[in-house]
């Protein structure tokens, strides 16, 4: 959930000034044909592999701990070889092939449908927030450090309920994320997770909306990208921009059209604007390892859920 800390952290860096290195939304450049998918196989199927490795993620009395089990071998994956239970968190409790809901991209007959229930571990993790994880990697590689190159991109699409249909909690409900290596400021390459995620807020009266945050600013913390607030339902396209000098530009927009730079993510507030452009944890991106979607819900009862479609990385050369 978006703390008093994290809205402190937006507002002192509103007076941050646009990084003028960013010129390409993402999805420009080459698509990475060994990553992503369009679901659009016929009989696409998940094999779950049961039973799915349980988040240990709780409080035994002394503080919050998190136990990572070994690996949950056979894991579940799907048969095409693009999606994968991850190595410390269990997949969501649905994976589907479904009909494209209307407004989708043309041309579009499937989608992937997501949601989750039992994320936590039974009689340990019931009634908290928990997180499942869905990675999306290259056929028989988790990881694959694709590097950075003259600029990278991720795209999605993301199907909405109704506000009314969403897991009644606030905090964060889908995250559109990466797998990557970044160089910290001594020249060490380290493992992060960053990515967009909707989180859902309610207003005084009690109405849910939802927003975008990012993980994570400079400083390592979650920052909220947008002062925009949504109660739409349908389509959105999500994007991240891994820039040349290793930052991290973040997009969004309704709809299924491509990304222009007028869907960069800004936090507004009076005459000053704040881009969600970052090095997060102050890292520098080196190369990527794979894509993820993270759904939150409250550990027992069902999470929102959520379509995805036509999940891409694109590589961008000197002549883009």
């Amino acid at each position: 959930m978006i703390t008093i800390r994290a809205i402190a952290s937006v507002l002192a860096l509103l007076a941050f000034s646009s990084n003028t290195s960013v010129n390409l939304p993402p999805g420009i450049g080459t698509r990475v044909a060994e990553f992503g998918d369009t679901f659009e196989e016929p009989g696409w199927e998940y094999n779950f592999n049961s039973p799915k490795l349980h988040n240990q993620f709780h409080n035994p009395g002394s503080g919050w701990v998190e136990n990572i089990q070994a690996a949950n071998n056979p894991r579940g994956s799907s048969a095409n070889g693009r999606w994968q239970e991850g190595p410390t968190r269990g997949h969501p409790d649905v994976v589907e092939q479904v009909r494209t809901p209307s407004g989708g991209l043309p041309g579009s007959r499937y989608a992937l449908r997501l949601q989750t229930k039992d994320s936590g571990t039974p009689n340990l993790t019931e009634g908290t927030l928990q997180q499942d994880d869905l990675l999306n990697i290259v056929p028989g590689k988790r990881i694959r450090n694709l590097p950075l190159g003259e600029g990278m991109s991720v795209v999605t699409r993301i199907y909405v309920p109704p506000i009314a249909q969403w897991e009644n909690r606030q905090g964060y409900h889908i995250g559109f994320r990466v797998g990557a290596t970044g160089r910290n400021t001594e020249g060490k390459s380290i493992n992060y997770w960053p990515g967009i995620w909707m989180v859902l807020e309610k207003d005084s009266n009690g109405n849910p909306q939802y927003r975008f945050a990012v993980r994570a600013n400079n400083e390592g913390q979650d920052a909220l990208a947008t002062d925009k607030l949504y109660t739409r339902g349908g389509w959105w396209t999500l994007g991240m921009a891994f820039q040349r000098d290793g930052s991290i530009a973040y997009y969004a927009s309704p709809g299924v059209d491509d990304l222009t730079p007028r869907d960069l993510l800004t936090y507004r507030a009076g005459s000053q604007s704040a881009a969600a452009i970052y090095k997060p944890y102050e890292l520098e991106f080196q190369d990527l390892d794979y894509l993820f979607f993270s759904l939150g819900n409250t550990d027992g009862e069902w999470s929102t859920e959520f379509i995805v479609d036509d999940v891409a990385v694109y590589s961008v050369s000197s002549e883009e």
